[in-house]
């Protein structure tokens, strides 16, 4: 039995690692944004589906004005948030605060994706 987690894939031109060979990070990935106040009816809350390439990452970032949550629908890698560092595979949920840097990289073959969502701050409300 093989899985496809735990074998090399084909290598040659139009692969994802040909493509990535001379990259100088490995930075690939996806987003789209769903549902937002530019895009909807929504007043606050913003929905996205990010997709992250086997063995990339997303570019880390914080943001003070905003929560976000994260929903692994596929695969599996790993979730950096603050200084912690968290295994995350289908059917994980995180949450990130106010502030927090966060990051998530594909450690797997295959495509991970995410549904995450953001809120803005509350009127008055300190985090």
């Amino acid at each position: 039995m093989n899985n496809i987690n735990e074998i090399n894939p084909a290598e040659g031109k139009g692969t994802l690692s040909f493509l990535l060979k001379d990259k100088e990070d490995n930075v690939l990935r996806d987003s789209y944004i769903l549902i937002s106040p530019e895009n909807s009816k929504s007043k606050n809350l913003t929905l996205g589906h990010t997709i992250l390439y086997p063995h990339c990452r997303a570019n880390g970032h914080s943001h003070d004005d905003r929560e976000e949550i994260y929903y692994v629908i596929k695969g599996r890698g790993k979730m950096l948030i603050g200084n912690d560092e968290f295994e995350a595979c289908s059917g994980d949920a995180f949450y990130i605060d106010f502030g927090l840097f966060h990051s998530t990289v594909n450690t797997s073959n295959i495509p991970m994706e995410i549904i995450w969502g953001t809120a803005p701050k509350r009127q008055g409300q300190d985090r």
